[in-house]
């Protein structure tokens, strides 16, 4: 008997690891997307790179007057919302949104400043981030 209770108990101990330990992935990812994703952001005014909004569980739907011309308040923003994640929740999510209507036409590449594609290129840095990123650690 005592030989079940130490096994229920690594048991639990490594799917309280786990639950941590993807919780880090997720947050990881999400911090090297947002990062990437603002300062990728072409710069006229900073009104751009201010309207990537991080929020949980559901999408921001507002435009923000918020200027970041070197998007160090937007990164800021999103480090901080990003810091209060908890997952194991069905509804658990970071979203990275930015609802200015002409973001689709500068991520297409209608600024000289940045080329086409720089949102995919930014969720490309975050898998990569956390492409070798184990949930599941070996510990005795």
């Amino acid at each position: 008997m005592a030989d079940l209770k130490t096994f229920a108990k690594r048991i639990r101990r490594i799917g309280q690891d786990i639950e941590r330990n993807a919780d880090i992935a997720v947050r990881r990812c999400a911090l090297a997307i947002d990062a990437t994703v603002v300062l990728a952001t072409p710069v006229d005014t900073g009104r751009a790179r201010g309207n990537w909004q991080v929020t949980l569980d559901n999408p921001a739907v507002t435009v923000t007057d918020q200027l970041s011309p070197s998007g160090r308040e937007s990164v800021e923003q999103g480090k901080s919302a990003i810091a209060q994640y908890k997952g194991g929740r069905p509804e658990a999510a970071i979203h990275i949104t930015n609802n200015l209507p002409y973001i689709g036409k500068l991520n297409e590449g209608h600024s000289a400043q940045a080329p086409a594609g720089f949102v995919e290129k930014a969720i490309a840095v975050g898998v990569n981030t956390v492409q070798n990123f184990s949930v599941v650690r070996n510990r005795s």
